[in-house]
């Protein structure tokens, strides 16, 4: 997964060097609304997940404690299944909580390196890098999406297998 995000920085890269000087028309403003777009994402990402985690995590707990030490076998492979599902849920919510950071940060950043000019910095690279920020958070972001998404389809998939499975076994 990480070389996934380092070949993205690199592509975001390459386009960011193409694209210096040639970034007349992008403006601070359109940068603000991109990070503005980018972080309601990262928002609303976190308001799901966190959802799915408070309804997940407290079942995954009241089986723990209503089971029959009977059945240990299968109870461990439930706990190993939703710790392994729950950790996936986490790894989401931790994409999300760096683009939220690095959106902040960059909310500060970039003003005070345009109005106090530090560093005597070029603004046709400060436009270069900010293309290069902002590919690389939008993969983020998309990628984010695209588990979220992933996720829902394996949660619908194993609630009706669990549907089925009842079926069956109250037709026996």
């Amino acid at each position: 997964m990480l070389l996934r995000y380092f070949v993205v920085l690199l592509v975001s890269s390459g386009i960011g060097w193409f694209s210096y000087g040639n970034l007349s028309d992008f403006h601070g403003a359109d940068f603000i609304n991109v990070l503005g777009v980018l972080l309601n994402i990262s928002s609303i990402i976190f308001a799901i997940i966190g959802a799915w985690i408070a309804i997940i995590f407290p079942n995954a707990i009241k089986s723990e404690a209503g089971r029959d030490r009977g059945d240990v076998t299968e109870s461990l492979k439930q706990t190993v299944k939703d710790a392994n599902y729950l950790s996936e849920l986490f790894h989401i919510v931790l994409m999300s909580a760096v683009v939220i950071i690095l959106v902040v940060l960059a909310q500060v950043a970039f003003p005070l390196l345009r109005a106090f000019n530090y560093f005597e910095a070029d603004l046709e690279l400060l436009k270069a890098f900010s293309v290069v920020f902002l590919l690389t958070l939008t993969y983020a972001q998309v990628d984010s999406i695209m588990i979220v998404v992933s996720k829902n389809f394996t949660l619908l998939k194993r609630v009706r297998a669990q549907v089925r499975h009842e079926r069956i076994k109250n037709d026996s």
